[in-house]
């Protein structure tokens, strides 16, 4: 059980600005993990398998972008103030007028998968 005084930080609530993290270091740390879970096709991952209640990567992403944005979040502080380790939770991204939000899958390596979300689901202090 929870201690009644302490609350875990909602998945949108912001890092604080005066946090002395070094987010450029924790950048060069974290990996892109290919997860079948969201993906209708073939990846170096294996086949697809996309959960039913699970949004599909688009087809035409490169994986090394992704793994740039995710770096680029990072640095920009998109991300959640919770923490599990020395990784954010969650991680959020806008390009090209599409929102991914980075989820952390592997909290030793940093290792974060990625999905689309819509736009009502991305954290309202979110670029």
């Amino acid at each position: 059980m929870r201690s009644p005084g302490r609350r875990r930080p909602r998945k949108g609530d912001q890092l604080p600005a005066d946090s002395d993290l070094d987010l450029d270091a924790m950048a060069e740390k974290v990996t892109y993990v290919i997860s079948p879970e969201h993906k209708d096709y073939l990846t170096s991952a294996g086949p697809g398998k996309l959960r039913s209640d699970a949004s599909a990567c688009p087809r035409h992403l490169d994986f090394d972008d992704v793994l740039n944005w995710l770096k680029a979040a990072i640095r920009n502080r998109s991300v959640s103030a919770d923490f599990d380790g020395d990784f954010p939770r969650y991680v959020w991204v806008r390009v090209e007028g599409s929102v991914f939000e980075g989820r952390l899958s592997n909290s030793g390596l940093g290792g974060y998968k990625g999905y689309p979300i819509r736009d009502y689901e991305a954290p309202s202090w979110l670029e």
